[in-house]
């Protein structure tokens, strides 16, 4: 499968020279929404909540609401053993749970939530952004310099996988329909599975404005250092700190030469550009073929350089 990489003469310059392309933190991008959209809403809290405590008492009063309690986290289970407690001595009201939950609920769970993201991971996230087109005109005028730049086709982009790699396309949108559901995450706690899926809420997504880019996009992340997150019961407070993070917003990853399967000139690329490329291309022994494209009756021809 073929990725490719819309960029400049220059950068294509120091990625041929460095056997290298650069991983980014979002900070780094154009559009100022990466990583803020947020999964969850107030309402959606005091839903979740409403419908986690139903699903409890159900399980204390001895019967199964269609959920697999081994798959339960502890503090789930620790509650419905609460539950049942109170329930034999006659003292359990399904209202003071609710309540109990509710004043867990910061009054703007987006803010907070984005605000975590923004404190605690965005400045470690490090992500390659390509794209499975080459013909993409808008692409060619916002990335490849105005057409005087060029584009690099990837069949891999790293030569040793990073640790916890996610990959996939970008989901454009405008109001966020979330994979997660803070009602999973009640009721099994935050697993792997719930993780992922709030990754690709968080990180995977853009405004409908941005789809003419077709991303396809790869992340990891540096190590995320010592994170703490304090709450005060009485006014909802949220406080995150963090140590022990880097200050470097980017991370260079090595990819295999044999990777490259192609560089693509721009129609404005100038000779003595290509003539650059294709001396590095030569002296750092990449095997691959040179295109150059070219505008005819309004549609772009990939044409093979000898």
């Amino acid at each position: 499968m073929s990725f490719y990489k819309y960029t400049n003469i220059s950068t294509a310059s120091l990625i041929l020279k460095n056997n290298k392309l650069r991983w980014s933190s979002p900070i780094l991008f154009n559009d100022l929404e990466e990583c803020q959209f947020t999964p969850f809403t107030k309402d959606g809290h005091l839903k979740a909540s409403e419908d986690y405590i139903k699903i409890l008492t159900e399980f204390a009063k001895g019967r199964n609401p269609n959920y697999n309690l081994d798959k339960f986290s502890n503090v789930t289970k620790m509650i419905i053993e609460l539950m049942k407690i109170s329930i034999n001595r006659g003292t359990f009201s399904t209202n003071n749970f609710i309540e109990t939950m509710s004043s867990y609920i910061p009054d703007n769970p987006e803010s907070d939530y984005r605000n975590f993201i923004n404190i605690a991971f965005i400045k470690c996230f490090r992500i390659l952004c390509v794209t499975k087109n080459y013909d993409n005109q808008l692409m060619w005028a916002h990335y490849a310099n105005q057409n005087y730049g060029c584009v690099m086709e990837f069949e891999n982009l790293y030569t040793i996988k990073p640790a916890f790699l996610r990959e996939g396309f970008v989901r454009y949108h405008e109001n966020l329909q979330p994979r997660s559901n803070p009602l999973d995450i009640l009721l099994y706690g935050e697993t792997k599975e719930i993780r992922d899926l709030m990754m690709k809420d968080v990180a995977f997504s853009k405004r409908t404005s941005w789809s003419y880019e077709n991303e396809y996009r790869f992340l990891f992340h540096e190590n995320f250092g010592q994170i703490t997150t304090e709450l005060d019961v009485q006014t909802k407070e949220k406080k995150t700190s963090v140590k022990y993070q880097s200050d470097k917003l980017f991370t260079d990853v090595s990819f295999p030469k044999e990777s490259v399967k192609s560089v693509i000139f721009g129609v404005r690329t100038t000779y003595e550009d290509i003539s650059r490329i294709r001396d590095l291309l030569l002296f750092n022994h990449y095997q691959c073929e040179c295109y150059k494209m070219s505008l005819s009756d309004g549609q772009f021809i990939k044409e093979k350089l000898e």
